[in-house]
């Protein structure tokens, strides 16, 4: 009579099971589009179901588009990319709660490796001439990424982060300069504030 008891047990607890994690799978999103930021002290995040980053030991740094944005000078957007990607490899490989962090594409595979990837949604040092003429915020510098993580081995986003960092400076002679500037300094804070995140999702699961 026990061991009937124990066994019918056994089985409710593996249907519950089943039943969490197919609820779990369900509520994933794929699509970045529908993915729900909130608002956080890290700036606008969002955090999928079940989400256990301790499951993973491998993160791949991957790419991030800069498609439909206005040329800002040859080269700048590529190196605005490359130095946030850079920096997220650097960074999260200080945070040290990943085995290997690399921006090495091809080794985006395996069931124990994330994927960092992402689009720059803004990227631009706004106009000297506005801020020093106008004002009232005209012509602000503006940095905005959104940081997807996503499993190698899936479609699903796991947690996402954006922020847009901007500035109203001042401009006259050295406009052009100080946006630049800014647009550097706004890149370093978005990637400081995108690892906090993971780093805190990895540790406290929330």
């Amino acid at each position: 009579m026990k061991t009937g008891r124990w066994v019918m047990l056994v089985s409710a607890l593996l249907i519950f099971g089943m039943v969490h994690l197919i609820d779990a799978q369900e509520g994933a999103v794929t699509d970045k589009s529908k993915v729900t930021f909130q608002k956080d002290a890290t700036g606008f995040v969002y955090l999928g179901p079940g989400v256990d980053l301790k499951a993973y030991d491998t993160v791949v740094i991957g790419n991030f588009s800069t498609e439909g944005l206005p040329d800002i000078g040859p080269g700048k957007l590529e190196e605005y990319r490359e130095t946030y990607r850079i920096q997220l490899k650097t960074k999260l490989t200080a945070a040290g709660i990943f085995k290997e962090v690399t921006d090495d594409q091809s080794k985006a595979s395996g069931h124990k490796t994330l994927v960092i990837w992402g689009d720059i949604v803004a990227m631009h040092p706004g106009s000297g001439a506005a801020r020093f003429w106008v004002g009232m915020g005209a012509g602000k510098a503006v940095a905005e990424i959104k940081t997807y993580v996503s499993p190698a081995e899936e479609k699903k986003i796991l947690l996402a982060h954006h922020l847009k960092p901007t500035s109203g400076m001042r401009g006259g002679a050295l406009g052009a300069r100080e946006g630049y500037a800014f647009l550097n300094q706004g890149v370093d804070r978005i990637s400081t504030f995108s690892i906090e995140y993971i780093k805190r999702i990895y540790q406290t699961g929330r």
